[in-house]
Formats: C-alpha cells, sequence, structure tokens
C-alpha cells in the first residue's frame, strides 16, 4: 500500500496578529521615544510654541513658559552630548548642557527675547535656591541612613586626606602655570571639590558675587 505525501501534510493557518490600535501606538511612541525625560510629541510641541512666541517677538518670563523653555534647549543640548560617539559615555550630555547655551549666548545666536526672558525669570524668582536646595537635600535623602553613617565614619579620614592633597595639587598646578593662588584656590579649586557646577560652582558663584559686590556673570 502506498501513500503520498500529501496525506501527511498539514495545513498551518496563518495566525492573524491584531495590529495595534492607534491609543497603543500613541502611548508606545510616549514611553520609548524620549528627549532627555520628555516624551518626543512633547519635545517638538514645545518647541514649537517657543518658536511662535519667538517670531512673535514676546516671550513670557512666567515660571510655566520658562520652565518648559529651560527643559527644551536644555535636553536637547544634552541630547546632543549623549549621542556623540566616544564621550558621550563620558559625561558630555551634562558639558554640553551646560556650555552649549552659553556659548550660543556668547556668539548671539540665541534669539534677544529668549536670553531677556531667561535672565529676567532667574532675577525675579531666584530659582537657583530652589535649585541647589533641591540637588543637596535630595541627594542627602536618597542616602540609606544606616550606610550613610557607617560610610562616613569610615571614608572621613582617607577623604580629608584626600581633600587636602587635592587642594595641595591643585593650588601647585595652577601657581606653576602662572596664575595667582588665590585665585586658583578660590575660583577653580573650591568649587570642583565642592560638588562641580550644580552643587559647587553655582552656589559659590552666589556668595562671591554677595561677598565682592559684583555681578555674579
Amino acid at each position: 500500500m502506498s501513500t503520498t505525501d500529501n496525506a501527511f501534510s498539514a495545513t498551518i493557518d496563518p495566525i492573524n496578529t491584531p495590529k495595534p490600535a492607534l491609543k497603543q501606538r500613541w502611548w508606545h511612541i510616549l514611553d520609548n521615544w524620549k528627549v532627555g525625560i520628555i516624551p518626543l510629541p512633547l519635545f517638538l510641541l514645545a518647541g514649537g510654541l517657543i518658536a511662535l512666541d519667538c517670531l512673535g517677538g514676546k516671550l513670557p518670563s512666567d515660571i510655566v513658559v520658562m520652565v518648559a523653555t529651560l527643559a527644551f534647549f536644555g535636553f536637547a543640548c544634552g541630547e546632543f552630548g549623549k549621542r556623540l560617539p566616544v564621550l558621550g559615555k563620558l559625561g558630555a550630555a551634562a558639558i554640553c548642557a551646560t556650555f552649549i547655551p552659553s556659548a550660543l549666548v556668547h556668539y548671539g545666536l540665541l534669539p534677544e527675547v529668549v536670553v531677556e526672558s531667561t535672565t529676567k525669570f532667574y532675577k525675579s524668582t531666584n530659582i537657583l535656591y530652589l535649585y541647589i536646595c533641591c540637588i543637596i537635600v535630595g541627594s542627602i535623602m536618597s542616602m540609606n541612613r544606616t550606610t550613610l553613617i557607617q560610610g562616613f565614619l569610615r571614608i572621613f579620614f582617607p577623604m580629608l586626606c584626600g581633600e587636602i592633597v587635592g587642594m595641595v595639587v591643585g593650588v601647585g598646578v595652577g601657581t606653576a602655570l602662572g596664575l595667582e593662588p588665590f585665585q586658583v584656590f578660590f575660583f577653580i579649586v573650591l568649587p570642583i571639590m565642592a560638588g562641580g557646577v550644580g552643587e559647587g560652582a553655582i552656589p559659590l558663584s552666589i556668595g562671591y558675587a554677595a561677598l565682592m559686590h559684583m555681578d555674579q556673570g
């Protein structure tokens, strides 16, 4: 008795996978397509609204508009730094978010209305104080209490030695390059040791401006 191959063949019906609904695709884009922490559609919407205000010649300096403006430019510069081939993995995002806006203002590449509104917002609200408090308090409160106490007792002496060595080396290198030790210590070494830009340079610049009766700059 002979049989054909067709007798043992099975017909597999294709599985009809339902296509995701428009709402699901929208939430997928919001969850996965982001610039910094801002979903891409909202980022583009904010950029469009800021551009319309700039074309109209007036950008409000209230907190709602300024938070959106600062977030748009800050995250755009940070995203650019994060995508750099090698430097992106070495902290280029924070560096670009800090220095690219300053360079744009220095070379006159930002619209004047953006610069004026941002300056007015910072001077009228003193939001830097809130920013500094949030960073310092948030950093401390996010640590485990037991680990914080035990770790501090263990690393206090090595940390103190490192601080002293860092001050000596920093001032020594600055002096060897022809800078005044006073300027090297207070304007270069101390801000770096205090925590970098956010926790060191910005709070110290506020204090220096008040003590020396000069613009924070």
